[in-house]
């Protein structure tokens, strides 16, 4: 099984984390997804990453997902709580951190224009800055997100925090701080974030996929 990734993806992130944790061999395979040579068109209509291509199955793409089919195919050990209800919530959790993640990386873009959109920024950093508090309530002072084992909601926020540090690596607060001068380092900001990205820090499966910001050699916007 081969997963098409990106080395600062979050999306790609969550997939790599639940296979780890699933047991589940795979061989990955890093691209930047904007570049020409991209490999992402001949499996993805949509030209996005991830990409998961099993061996015996079509192509399967969108983080959500791949998220959805690796629980089916593999479901030890579960990803989701037992309790319908918290399994809603988990799913809940990782719609918020996807809202700030696609809020962030439409920010990134926009702030590569020369002369950006004041009303667009702002809009996607409300999103940013809700999202982030929303989250940052929810977790509070409990080692995860929603009930007692690492599973889909751990994975989401950890995959957004890491992105977050890429924005902050990136030198972008700076540019977010022109349409939002409350805008910091998200560890200054969030403190219940904080200490939970720092209690599963040393998580094999998170420590093994920490992003890392490509460089980007072609034209993009």
């Amino acid at each position: 099984m081969i997963l098409i990734s990106a080395t600062p993806s979050p999306f790609a992130r969550k997939v790599r984390i639940a296979l780890m944790e699933k047991g589940v061999p795979f061989t990955l395979q890093n691209e930047v997804p904007w570049h020409a040579d991209t490999q992402t068109v001949h499996y993805n209509p949509l030209e996005q990453l991830p990409v998961l291509i099993p061996d015996d199955a079509p192509p399967v793409f969108e983080s959500s997902h791949i998220m959805e089919w690796i629980e089916w195919r593999y479901p030890a050990p579960p990803m989701l709580p037992d309790a319908p209800e918290a399994a809603l919530e988990a799913k809940q959790v990782q719609v918020i951190a996807e809202g700030v993640l696609d809020a962030t990386v439409l920010l990134f873009w926009e702030m590569q224009r020369p002369q950006p959109s004041a009303e667009w920024a702002k809009r996607q950093l409300r999103k940013v800055k809700g999202g982030l508090t929303e989250l940052d309530r929810r977790v509070g002072t409990r080692d995860h997100v929603v009930g007692d084992r690492f599973g889909l909601a751990d994975i989401a926020v950890i995959a957004l925090l890491g992105n977050q540090d890429i924005v902050i690596e990136t030198g972008m607060i700076p540019l977010w701080q022109a349409y939002a001068p409350d805008m910091a380092p998200w560890h200054e900001l969030y403190p219940n974030l904080a200490r939970f990205e720092a209690f599963h820090r040393d998580r094999p499966s998170v420590r093994a996929t920490a992003p890392v910001m490509f460089a980007l050699t072609e034209k993009i916007v």
